[in-house]
């Protein structure tokens, strides 16, 4: 059950993260072109159609999170038993894999960023981060009681 909580709270981290630095990059392309800055209710309102628009109107995208979270994390499972004491940066690498392969596969399919945020090089390297976070969340959650106390990253 603590895997399977910990698996919900990664791919929430790695929703509600990724909208947000989608929006991110979305508002400082808007400022710049239109020479203004947003004021904090414009910024929201703009982050809330944002996650509706990846959430019910791309539909895919959490669906797509969700699986590239999967499987990473269950690679990351298996290579773990190669070096245990890396344990924390497995599951972080393998989220930040995730993500950007998703956002690449996406664009090798599509043949164009469906994820506007994400058609830079740093817009990609942020979703990237956004998968190490989520990674980061789900090792330290799933991590079994008894080893919770001590100061490691295993």
């Amino acid at each position: 059950m603590r895997v399977i909580l910990a698996f919900v709270v990664a791919v929430l981290v790695a929703f509600f993260l990724g909208a947000a630095v989608l929006t991110g990059f979305d508002q400082a392309g808007f400022a710049a072109a239109h020479g203004g800055p947003l004021s904090f209710g414009q910024r929201l309102g703009w982050y809330l159609v944002t996650m509706k628009g990846l959430a019910l109107d791309v539909g895919l995208y959490p669906l797509l999170v969700t699986v590239g979270l999967l499987i990473a994390f269950l690679a990351a499972a298996f290579v773990k038993r190669i070096a245990p004491g890396l344990r924390f940066w497995w599951y972080a690498g393998a989220g930040a894999v995730a993500i950007v392969t998703l956002v690449l596969t996406l664009k090798a399919v599509m043949g164009l960023f469906v994820i506007p945020g994400a058609r830079t090089v740093a817009g990609i390297a942020a979703q990237g981060v956004v998968g190490l976070i989520a990674g980061g969340v789900f090792a330290a959650l799933s991590r079994a009681p008894e080893q919770r106390g001590r100061f490691s990253l295993r």
